[in-house]
């Protein structure tokens, strides 16, 4: 909290900045969190008698000391027997207190008075690659929400647009998420442009002589700033993982029979989108020079893969809709409230008998290959721009898996949307694979301050460590960016310190490679533990197992997903298990992949860490 650090005597070298929290992501999980660790503190309002809440939770509220905050309660015996469409407790509760009865159709006032509190603001930084709003910028104008809009106002706000019970233009969101910085004065707290590369452990020298000293720090945060063309450096005591579940779009896996021997390095353009943006801006692309003969093929059930079918249709481009039955996404989506979902769900459905304009389902279809159509057959005139190369004639044929037949179709553009994954390359599992910076180098001069004479000395000494940090970072990147890449084509960077393992015609089998001697694979993930001494072995993966977040899922033997597998946390303090401690995570990552469910996470961390940090002043 706010002690200060005057009558610190400890200080950091010149590239290194010490801030209490460091928030990983600046979307609508980050932005909350920055909002309540700036001082905002919630406190309970007067219940109304004729609100239709759970009774049991009015109980508890009612027994509640007048004029205590929320952050200094026993939040997880209030939300005891809370039931929704969260997983998670907290979330549950604070939804029911910011949007009572919501689940109802009502539109009730907030049972939440935010209150501004000097003393308990915390120093952090909120870290992003883009603006504030994480991915909502991203998405293209047309698409719009599946919340209405009284579901995605974060706090203190009640709503965004004039009418709470319509679903908003993704844009408005966006424009709702920068205006939310400005409007709460986060903005020193944000900085945008921002790749995180690495979180590592920081070297204990010697104790801290108060909370916010250096020395206090647990963390190690590094990374590049695309805006000033730099890397940076920040030691923090706590790290709260804000960053989403987006990030890495899924993508088809390798053709049958071209698994070990596969060439090592993916082809130079990948052959499908696997982006919504990217599919909106291919198909406006598509639609103004080829729309006579172009067709569009759209891989997925989802929302998304929804998406791209309308806009493909509406750009009067022919779209074939390789999916499969039942589509459960679309399914749950009421035909009153979505009819624009419903209406693709119907085509659907119908099969091939629907006789839709511009539009041909597959369903229980695969795809088994994809040819690219020689270049004097395609035109190189019309895709002579080099971004265009994804719209190049390719012959791809599918296999149904009902009928065992196949059938082949040209396409201009093909559409991967099949879901996605989070991107977690920057926490590496047992904090010493790939550092690029060594952790006994990421804290300088954590000593009494020198004389000017061995500042002097120390100029040289410390700029070298920043620079050789900042091309150490740049390399990470690069790297980042070429594993993720080759992942759509298969990543052959598994780690394992046997060569080219993925490459043999071997497999693993109960942690033994299959050969002519049998040969213990080497290839480990290390989940990174302080009690638990537990390994779990990669089994050969063929994409990059960092990456995938291994180790920190409730199955820590599959990657992290938003729905499937998400980051096992301590329920009551979102805590992240199997982790040092310090670290935190909400949203997405924790399986709250609706905006109305973030603000629980954040308060769940925020309330941990003032008990704490109460504790260590005490």
């Amino acid at each position: 909290m706010r002690d200060g650090m005057k009558s610190c005597q400890h200080t950091l070298s010149d590239d290194v900045v010490y801030k209490d929290v460091v928030v990983i992501g600046n979307g609508p999980s980050g932005m909350v969190t920055s909002f309540m660790l700036a001082g905002n503190v919630p406190y309970l309002k007067e219940i109304p008698d004729n609100l239709p809440i759970d009774e049991m939770l009015r109980a508890r509220l009612q027994n509640l000391p007048p004029g205590q905050s929320l952050l200094e309660t026993d939040l997880t015996e209030l939300a005891e027997g809370l039931e929704g469409r969260s997983q998670n407790p907290l979330p549950l509760l604070m939804d029911n207190l910011l949007r009572p009865c919501a689940d109802l159709g009502l539109q009730e006032d907030s049972l939440i008075e935010w209150r501004f509190d000097a003393e308990k603001q915390i120093e952090h930084i909120v870290l992003g690659k883009g603006p504030p709003g994480g991915a909502w910028p991203t998405f293209p104008g047309s698409v719009r929400t599946l919340s209405p809009a009284a579901w995605l106002a974060l706090p203190p706000h009640a709503r965004i647009g004039p009418r709470a019970a319509s679903r908003l233009p993704a844009r408005a969101v966006a424009a709702y998420c920068a205006r939310y910085v400005h409007a709460c004065r986060l903005q020193r707290y944000f900085r945008s442009g921002a790749t995180v590369t690495h979180v590592g452990p920081a070297p204990r020298v010697a104790p801290p002589c108060r909370a916010s000293c250096p020395r206090n720090a647990n963390f190690c945060v590094s990374g590049y700033d695309h805006r000033q063309g730099r890397g940076f450096r920040y030691v923090c005591a706590r790290v709260v993982l804000a960053c989403g579940a987006s990030d890495r779009p899924n993508s088809l896996p390798p053709p049958p029979g071209a698994g070990p021997a596969r060439p090592a390095r993916p082809a130079p353009a990948a052959p499908a989108a696997h982006a919504l943006p990217d599919v909106e801006r291919a198909l406006r692309r598509l639609a103004d020079r080829a729309a006579d003969r172009a067709t569009v093929l759209v891989l997925g059930s989802g929302v998304s893969a929804a998406d791209a079918v309308r806009s493909a249709r509406a750009a009067s481009l022919r779209a074939a809709h390789v999916h499969r039955l039942p589509p459960h996404a679309l399914a749950r989506l009421s035909p009153h409230d979505y009819p624009d979902y419903a209406h693709v769900y119907k085509m659907m459905l119908d099969g091939p008998s629907g006789n839709h304009p511009y539009y041909t389902p597959y369903p229980d279809h695969m795809i088994v290959e994809i040819t690219p159509i020689a270049e004097q057959e395609s035109s190189p005139k019309l895709y002579e721009d080099k971004d265009d190369a994804i719209l190049a004639l390719k012959r791809v044929k599918l296999l149904n898996l009902v009928t065992n037949e196949t059938v082949e179709l040209t396409v201009s553009l093909i559409a991967v949307l099949i879901g996605s994954k989070p991107d977690l390359f920057f926490l590496q599992t047992n904090f010493s694979l790939n550092n690029m910076v060594p952790q006994e180098e990421c804290i300088k001069c954590i000593e009494e301050k020198e004389s000017d004479e061995n500042q002097r000395q120390c100029f040289l000494r410390n700029h070298w460590h920043y620079i050789k940090s900042v091309l150490g970072q740049s390399i990470q990147i690069c790297k980042s960016r070429y594993l993720n890449y080759s992942e759509i084509n298969g990543n052959t960077d598994t780690k394992c310190v046997i060569p080219d393992c993925n490459r043999r015609s071997i497999k693993c089998v109960c942690n033994r490679l299959e050969t002519e001697k049998a040969v213990k694979c080497q290839c480990e993930i290390i989940p990174y533990s302080d009690s638990v001494k537990r390994k779990v072995t990669c089994q050969c993966h063929l994409t990059n197992p960092f990456s995938d977040g291994l180790g920190f899922g409730v199955d820590p033997s599959k990657p992290v997903d938003g729905r499937g597998n998400p980051i096992a946390i301590d329920k009551s303090t979102h805590e992240v298990l199997n982790a040092p401690k310090g670290l935190y995570a909400l949203g997405p990552l924790t399986a709250d992949n609706f905006i109305r469910f973030i603000p629980g996470g954040a308060v769940a961390i925020v309330a941990h860490l003032h008990k704490e940090m109460k504790q260590t002043t005490e």
